[in-house]
């Protein structure tokens, strides 16, 4: 049997942990990549569409100028976060253990430290999640923590996402005003997005209060009535458990409400979605995870690019058992046009 003490198991074990709820980097993020350097240059893409001009045979060719991008050198974010199993803890009966249960000690400290691996996997899902959900409403990613210091510390890491892509409707063109047509104003902004872009929008997610008023304004409620609005296409089962539902299809666009909260610097739940808005995305846009290198000597340099590492080692007086997972990701919008975000109602 494999000790799940020594860090080579550590890492295997977390590969096989499932993660928390991460629709919308499953969705938007899909792909990932880890680098051995902490500054790391990031790449953004404007799109153009240059007009080729139109020459004699015998006239020499004309340089075209070069799609735009621009290259950001980011210090990549970083997460060290410490769990601890205390001897008294492994000494005690679990939740769910059989109360005449023969488990020793050590069996005991190596369940919990699987329990606490599983826990790290999640928290770090969960801030690479937040960070996609800023990425898409604001175009913007928000690292907030504490430096060697232990002084707070802010930091913004800027796509360049068009201003025009933060949308904010004014009271009269609320969702729940039945005058408004909620399926014009995606088209309307799904053709913005193509414009800048280049991509296409073809996925609505939904806060809790955007659903509710769309669901209800009257223009949508005519065209499920006519049967325009199409319930059951999608296979949903990747996201089973992912408090993710797809509502329906119409007029091309895949509808959906995403249910997953983090709590704020505050401690207070807060949607990931926010219940008032819309993200207007594409699939097909590279953007992507990015992940920093390891700081920690005792990688051997042979694990500094992984999404995740771990290690344990027992501290003797008192005598506790710690764990530590470190990681370095960026939800990064290589794309930052592909995306809009609409906020509909108050």
């Amino acid at each position: 049997m494999a000790d799940i003490l020594e860090t080579k198991t550590l890492l295997a074990a977390i590969e096989q942990i499932p993660p928390a709820h991460t629709f919308l980097r499953d969705k938007f993020f899909p792909g990932s990549q880890t680098h051995n350097t902490r500054v790391v240059e990031i790449d953004v893409v404007k799109a153009g569409r240059k007009q080729v001009p139109y020459v004699s045979p015998v006239q020499e060719g004309i340089v075209m100028t070069k799609a735009g991008f621009k290259t950001q050198n980011i210090t990549m974010p970083y997460i060290k976060i410490k769990y601890d199993v205390s001897a008294v803890e492994a000494l005690k009966r679990q939740p769910g253990e059989n109360p005449y249960s023969a488990r020793t000690p050590d069996q005991r400290a190596q369940e919990i430290l699987g329990k606490r691996l599983q826990e790290g996997k999640r928290d770090i899902a969960r801030a690479i999640e937040l960070q996609a959900a800023q990425a898409l409403a604001t175009g913007k990613v928000t690292l907030a923590g504490v430096d060697e210091n232990n002084v707070s510390f802010s930091i913004e890491v800027d796509f360049g996402r068009d201003a025009e892509l933060t949308i904010t409707h004014l009271a009269a063109a609320y969702w729940t005003v039945d005058a408004v047509n909620p399926l014009d104003d995606l088209r309307a902004y799904a053709t913005l997005v193509r414009q800048k872009s280049g991509f296409n929008p073809g996925s609505a997610v939904m806060g809790e209060d955007a659903l509710k008023a769309f669901l209800n304004n009257p223009n949508v409620k005519s065209i499920m009535d006519t049967r325009r609005f199409n319930r059951g296409e999608i296979n949903m089962t990747p996201y089973d458990g992912q408090g993710v539902s797809y509502v329906g299809t119409a007029d091309g666009f895949d509808i959906y409400s995403y249910s997953e909260w983090y709590r704020d610097g505050a401690g207070a739940e807060q949607p990931m979605v926010p219940a008032n808005g819309v993200i207007l995305g594409s699939a097909g846009a590279r953007n992507i995870v990015h992940y920093g290198a390891i700081v920690d000597l005792e990688t051997g340099g042979a694990n500094i690019e992984r999404e995740i590492y771990a290690k344990s080692w027992l501290q003797q007086d008192p005598s506790v058992r710690w764990l530590l997972a470190q990681s370095s990701p960026l939800a990064t919008l290589h794309h930052p046009d592909s995306c809009a975000f609409i906020t509909v109602v108050a």
